[in-house]
């Protein structure tokens, strides 16, 4: 709860409220999502890779994205000239895999979607 509501930004309307009155840490990433999603400064290139993708995700209201989708964000929006950003999708999976800080986690594949070739 403590991760998600450090990035509320002043724009949040529960950014007035202790942090010790939040309790719905949904109700939480919906509002930095309402909030944040076009606000200038949220996910800048200077930040390191992980708190960016946790950025990314929380601009989404936590909904699951691709690999490649998080990978494209990273690599191709929030790379500079003076920061490049260059690894694989597998590179950013492992990344992601070693995680001990924010909590990502894999969604397991969908039995209903044909697998990608």
């Amino acid at each position: 709860m403590q991760l998600i509501a450090a990035r509320r930004p002043p724009s949040c309307p529960s950014r007035g409220k202790p942090d010790h009155e939040l309790s719905d840490p949904q109700e939480l990433v919906s509002e930095i999502a309402k909030f944040c999603a076009e606000e200038e400064g949220f996910i800048r290139s200077e930040l390191p890779v992980q708190e960016m993708i946790f950025r990314v995700l929380l601009t989404r209201n936590n909904e699951p994205t691709t690999l490649r989708d998080l990978h494209y964000e990273v690599t191709e929006r929030w790379s500079t000239p003076i920061r490049p950003i260059n690894f694989t999708e597998k590179g950013l999976g492992r990344i992601l895999d070693a995680d001990t800080y924010y909590g990502f986690s894999k969604l397991a594949p969908d039995p209903q979607q044909p697998e990608a070739a």
